[in-house]
């Protein structure tokens, strides 16, 4: 077994043994590294990496948004909504035009989302 086949194993394990709480956890640190890689990325002229890693954290974004409880009163849903939103037309926007002063303000979302869940569910 390689070395790309142990970590991929290594991460499915993690994937299907964590809680609900640690997978949305796990998802918005995916998306936030996925936004670093694709600055750099931009940084290093490098399109191809910075699409690959900017799609990967739109799709996270998506799996976040799709995973809301809109049963649960009051604007928490809708809100986490719209920021998913506005970050994932930042991120499509980056992705066309390769523009990564368009990511600080994703990775600054993502961050303070990342550190709410953990304050909430620990």
């Amino acid at each position: 077994m390689g070395y790309e086949d142990a970590k991929n194993s290594y991460l499915r394990n993690q994937v299907m043994s964590a809680s609900p709480n640690k997978l949305i956890e796990m998802l918005y640190q995916g998306a936030l590294k996925s936004v670093k890689i694709a600055s750099v990325s931009i940084e290093n002229d490098n399109p191809k990496k910075a699409h690959k890693e900017l799609v990967r954290a739109q799709d996270i974004l998506m799996e976040l948004k799709g995973s809301l409880n809109t049963e649960i009163e009051g604007n928490v849903p809708a809100n986490l909504e719209s920021l998913y939103d506005f970050m994932n037309e930042q991120l499509i926007k980056a992705n066309i035009n390769k523009d990564q002063t368009l990511l600080p303000p994703v990775v600054n979302i993502l961050t303070e989302l990342l550190d709410a869940w953990k304050q909430i569910t620990n």
